[in-house]
């Protein structure tokens, strides 16, 4: 268990990254294997909701394969959120090295922007759950 990000399961379809700092690259991989096992397991399509106000990947060799995930079949969409602009360059190269993101996987400033665009593509996929408590 890393202490640099954590991953919760909100729901059957829904799961929140929260960083809590920058990692290293042995970090980053770790992260990178740990998303790739959630993804193999699900059962359902999985939606990513990515807290980056105190963190974030910032290895391009790790945002380029991040990127290769958005393939998956159990890819469904993913947002981010963060006011910090290295985080949007970064999320900027994640959505370049993407095949199919400008649709499914935005940034936004705030959880609220974040929260609606995933309620976008899914409705209802974020109802039942308490927000104050998951980004607080």
């Amino acid at each position: 268990m890393s202490t640099d990000y954590t991953i919760t399961s909100l729901s059957e379809e829904l799961v929140l990254i929260r960083w809590h700092r920058s990692p290293g690259a042995k970090v980053e991989d770790d992260y990178l294997h740990e998303l790739k096992r959630l993804l193999d397991a699900a059962s359902k399509p999985q939606f990513f909701l990515s807290d980056l106000r105190r963190g974030r990947i910032i290895g391009m060799r790790s945002i380029k394969q991040l990127s290769e995930f958005t393939n998956h079949k159990n890819w469904a969409g993913s947002t981010a959120f963060s006011k910090d602009p290295i985080s949007k360059m970064l999320v900027g190269n994640f959505r370049a090295f993407s095949s199919n993101s400008e649709s499914r996987n935005e940034m936004h400033n705030t959880p609220e922007e974040a929260i609606a665009f995933l309620e976008s593509l899914k409705p209802g996929l974020t109802s039942n759950i308490n927000w104050e408590e998951a980004i607080s």
